[in-house]
């Protein structure tokens, strides 16, 4: 995820270019190039590490950036996935998940979105849908996303889940296996659950030909619980410490820990971090707690957000929904119950009020400064949610800043008014801080 102030970004710049030209003329050609920038930047990542960033933050990037990149380089081992699903059972056979809202993501990245959004309008997809789905939509209906083995994806968290995997399936031709996460956080519900991922695993088994190892499953969950416990451990830790964090980073390491979890990179990224954060610089920076989606290529907002003296982001709700208050009840030799009781408590599943408990406990943690809300184009979960947000976050003593924008279309960013209104915010923050004293 290259932002626009850096050289990096004149080569991508190219390759956006050159895959809108072709799009619907030549999808074979754009995927080329698609698959050539995510090359160009793994590459980047791995052999030219920003030196400035955390050893843990450089993980994050990495493994974010690779696990996409291989998913598309071997699409017979893919298998596409939305954001929340436990992806254990697919790692534990050797697959690779391959996030729908990630592939957008770095669609973005490559400077590309454009023309898959314009692409999926003209198809009649709603201007007001997710642009999340409405890129990867565009690039199914060009034909430049290559049909995947198996598309599985959960009801957690918003509508458009429910409409885009489900079309994805029957416009490509894919097998797609939809598991119903409920509301109600009863053990009925997580058994209820247990069973539709028993499910598919069997119809994973039976669509790639490979057996899942049961015991290696539950290695596999047990690692992902380590993992989530060790992060969970970080969050005191970040109070004046600085991070060197930026807005693409927060969404490289949420996305790690839902592409990955289980995985042993994953495990070794949160005990890295566990081991960084202690020794990092003493910061006194503004530190706030992002919410949801963040349009990390928004210039403005960089100069003011990204590894700044002034305001960094201490961490997301994204990055911190699997974890349950009070530690798991399911262990690793219930592998399936295991999943599911993460899948039915997450915090983006159920009522407002449930997500809005959890983002307090982040601000409490960490002792955070502030918060960003930010409404991403098209999610109405967020959005009917912000202003309820901000009353019970203000109640509890933490000031939030409710901002509208788009996480990866950059066409739908008021990028003036938004730094703008984040500059006057972290005023604020600082005058209070400073009467305070």
């Amino acid at each position: 995820m290259a932002d626009d102030t850096k050289p990096g970004i004149r080569i991508l710049d190219r390759f956006g270019a050159a895959v809108d030209d072709v799009i619907e003329d030549n999808p074979r050609a754009a995927a080329f190039w698609l698959l050539t920038a995510f090359q160009v930047e793994t590459w980047k990542v791995r052999h030219l590490p920003e030196g400035q960033k955390l050893p843990s933050g450089q993980m994050g990037c990495r493994l974010a950036i690779e696990g996409i990149t291989r998913a598309l380089e071997h699409p017979d081992e893919a298998v596409l996935t939305s954001i929340f699903m436990p992806n254990e059972i697919f790692l534990a056979m050797g697959l690779r998940p391959m996030i729908a809202e990630a592939i957008s993501d770095f669609m973005t990245g490559a400077r590309a979105e454009e023309g898959f959004a314009v692409a999926a309008e003209q198809r009649g997809v709603p201007e007001s849908y997710c642009s999340y789905h409405k890129i990867l939509v565009g690039a199914a209906a060009t034909g430049v996303l290559a049909a995947p083995r198996l598309i599985a994806n959960c009801s957690v968290a918003c509508d458009a889940n429910n409409i885009t995997f489900k079309w994805l399936a029957e416009r490509l031709g894919s097998p797609h296996r939809y598991v119903d996460v409920p509301y109600d956080t009863s053990e009925d519900s997580v058994a209820y659950v247990a069973d539709q991922l028993e499910e598919l695993a069997g119809v994973t088994e039976q669509v790639y030909g490979r057996a899942l190892d049961r015991a290696r499953l539950s290695e596999f969950v047990a690692r992902g619980q380590r993992t989530l416990q060790a992060m969970e451990r970080t969050l005191p830790m970040r109070h004046r410490r600085y991070l060197v964090n930026d807005m693409g980073l927060e969404m490289q390491e949420a996305l790690a820990l839902h592409l990955l979890l289980g995985s042993e990179d994953a495990e070794r990224m949160a005990l890295q971090a566990e081991r960084d954060i202690p020794e990092a610089k003493p910061y006194d920076g503004l530190e706030l707690i992002w919410v949801h989606a963040a349009p990390y290529f928004s210039v403005p907002l960089q100069k003011v957000l990204d590894e700044s003296p002034v305001a960094q982001i201490i961490t997301s709700d994204m990055t911190f929904d699997q974890t349950r208050a009070g530690g798991f009840e399911h262990g690793p030799d219930e592998p399936f119950l295991a999943m599911a009781e993460r899948l039915v408590h997450n915090s983006f599943n159920g009522p407002a009020a449930r997500r809005i408990a959890r983002i307090r406990q982040l601000c409490e943690k960490t002792q955070a400064d502030g918060v960003v809300v930010f409404c991403h184009w098209g999610c109405k979960e967020t959005m009917g949610a912000s202003q309820l947000m901000k009353r019970d976050l203000e109640a509890a003593g933490f000031p939030t800043l409710v901002l509208d924008g788009d996480g990866c279309w950059r066409r739908n960013m008021s990028e003036g008014q938004t730094a703008t209104r984040m500059g006057a915010f972290l005023e604020m923050l600082h005058d209070r801080r400073e009467a305070a004293r």
